[in-house]
């Protein structure tokens, strides 16, 4: 390998590890300068911290922007979805599915702030988990142990966050891990149940689903507040070799193009049991995974395989123009707030020398 691609994936792990640096702290900062609106407005401060988690979407979108790691969506319009509340279920996986999930809200203004993720409580622990934490995300415990409490806290959260913040959109990986770590527990529990033995995908857990459509199905809350659309997404790498983060922090693997296909269910046809509803489920996986099968196989997306009108396989744009304004912003915000903490700092000291 010769000198010059090494010089730049080192500077573009700089670059990554200075966003962090610069942009999570001044997002708290903004936050806690115009946390005092919160007393007067509550409905004011919530639009301010969902501007400024949409910014910080930003940052990670353009990571995955610059690097050449583009995105083509297919099958129904997700322009024409978020005029409706919806309930989005990808296929999880990699740790790329996050920041390429950001990259396909934020090329959508007003999108990426009225987001909802559930995730799983270990990102709450990341650099980025402060951030999810203060946007009100939802950290779901893995594991029999916390299974049950965790459901009870989910329900919890829906009634006492996601409807008093009006979010409109919620994020589930129904999974409930990545590919490679979820396969082989997803064959045992197939041959214990019965159920189809899935190589592309791995089969849904219906825990959290079965919550979501219980506090915010139909007929659960009034008109306007319920989850009207479920979003089935499914992200297909080519030749199934997933993305990881540390290719997007680097940029080391070469630039590719991977497929998002969306097929859209109206939450009132949905069934109505828990046993019914994880029956809907696996059969969609099962769909799923022959999409991704033939994909793998044939090279050629296959975005008319369960709908004729699908609409074809059309690459997000994103402008550069506003990556460049909202990180201006950030690094105009961190000599800011730097100039004022060297400010006081030094009045203190003066305090402290003159008694």
């Amino acid at each position: 390998m010769s000198l010059v691609p090494v010089v730049g994936y080192t500077l573009r792990t700089i670059w990554v590890l200075l966003c962090n640096m610069v942009c999570i702290p001044c997002y708290l900062a903004w936050l806690a300068l115009v946390s005092p609106t919160y007393l007067a407005s509550p409905w004011l401060y919530n639009e301010l911290e969902q501007v400024f988690f949409s910014w910080m979407l930003s940052i990670v979108s353009c990571w995955c922007w610059s690097a050449g790691y583009q995105l083509a969506e297919s099958g129904a319009s997700l322009d024409h979805l978020q005029h409706h509340r919806l309930l989005i279920l990808p296929n999880h996986q990699s740790t790329a599915d996050v920041p390429l999930l950001m990259t396909i809200f934020t090329a959508r203004i007003g999108f990426s702030n009225k987001v909802m993720w559930i995730m799983d409580r270990v990102f709450k622990f990341t650099n980025f988990g402060v951030i999810s934490w203060m946007h009100g995300d939802f950290f779901i415990r893995s594991g029999k142990a916390g299974r049950l409490t965790t459901l009870v806290e989910l329900k919890e959260h829906l009634t006492s966050v996601f409807l008093p913040k009006n979010r409109r959109y919620l994020v589930l990986f129904p999974e409930g891990g990545f590919l490679h770590k979820r396969k082989a527990i997803s064959h045992q529990f197939a041959k214990k149940k019965d159920l189809p033995m899935l190589e592309h995908c791995t089969l849904p857990r219906t825990g959290a689903l079965d919550v979501i459509m219980d506090v915010l199905g139909p007929g659960r809350h009034q008109e306007g507040h319920q989850i009207e659309k479920i979003v089935d997404m499914t992200v297909a790498f080519p030749s199934g070799h997933p993305l990881d983060l540390q290719s997007i922090v680097t940029g080391w693997r070469e630039p590719f193009v991977t497929h998002v296909h969306y097929r859209e269910f109206d939450c009132k046809d949905l069934p109505g049991t828990p046993e019914e509803l994880f029956s809907w489920m696996v059969k969609l996986y099962q769909e799923k995974e022959e999409m991704l099968d033939k994909y793998y196989k044939t090279g050629e997306f296959p975005y008319q395989m369960f709908d004729r009108d699908a609409l074809p396989p059309k690459m997000i744009s994103h402008d550069p123009l506003r990556y460049l304004i909202i990180h201006s912003f950030f690094i105009i915000s961190a000599c800011m707030f730097y100039t004022v903490l060297m400010a006081v700092c030094g009045q203190y000291c003066q305090y402290s020398v003159a008694t």
